[in-house]
């Protein structure tokens, strides 16, 4: 009680924002997905270098996140593959990078995020860290393991991931309704 539930999209939003960015937008795309499929923090995205990405394994090393800690992530086929065309050759160096050729700042990714939820008519306030809820609330509701979610997020407390189990009332009334007791 008196905890604010984080936002998060529902999982029809998240697809509208994931296909806002035309095909052409390849770096704008990846941006959207690794913040969402992967769970990162918005400056975990602007430091990731290409030599973090294990595309034998499918994992991805966060390097000093949150308390200057590293973790793996794992990554699913399709982000990779889109990861190997926008890199197109390079092996080292920054993985998101600006149409100059530096580093995008956490502002141009709020920027675009913003864009991209305006151009999915999403009626929500978006921002980067909203994917990071997403990933987590979804997480969660596929019944993937509490613990498992933590690692991911890099949450040195378990107890910080536990505020995704608390549901809207929107949720409970959609899982009530999924699940209906015998008549």
């Amino acid at each position: 009680m008196g905890r604010k539930l984080p936002k998060y999209l529902q999982e029809d939003e998240i697809r509208k924002l994931l296909n806002a960015p035309p095909r052409k937008k390849t770096r704008d795309r990846l941006i959207l997905r690794i913040l969402y499929r992967c769970g990162l923090r918005v400056s975990e995205l602007t430091s990731l270098q290409i030599e973090d990405i294990d595309f034998d394994e499918e994992m991805i090393t966060v390097r000093g996140g949150k308390g200057d800690k590293d973790r793996i992530v794992p990554v699913d086929a399709d982000t990779l593959d889109l990861i190997e065309f926008y890199k197109a050759g390079a092996e080292e160096g920054t993985l998101i990078l600006s149409q100059r050729g530096e580093a995008l700042s956490t502002r141009q990714v709020e920027r675009l995020v913003k864009k991209y939820a305006k151009k999915a008519d999403l009626k929500k306030d978006v921002h980067p860290h909203m994917l990071r809820h997403s990933f987590a609330v979804h997480c969660l509701k596929a019944g993937m393991n509490l613990r498992t979610v933590q690692k991911m997020l890099g949450h040195s407390s378990l107890t910080t991931t536990q505020i995704y189990l608390d549901l809207t009332g929107e949720d409970i009334k959609e899982d009530y309704e999924e699940h209906p007791l015998p008549a």
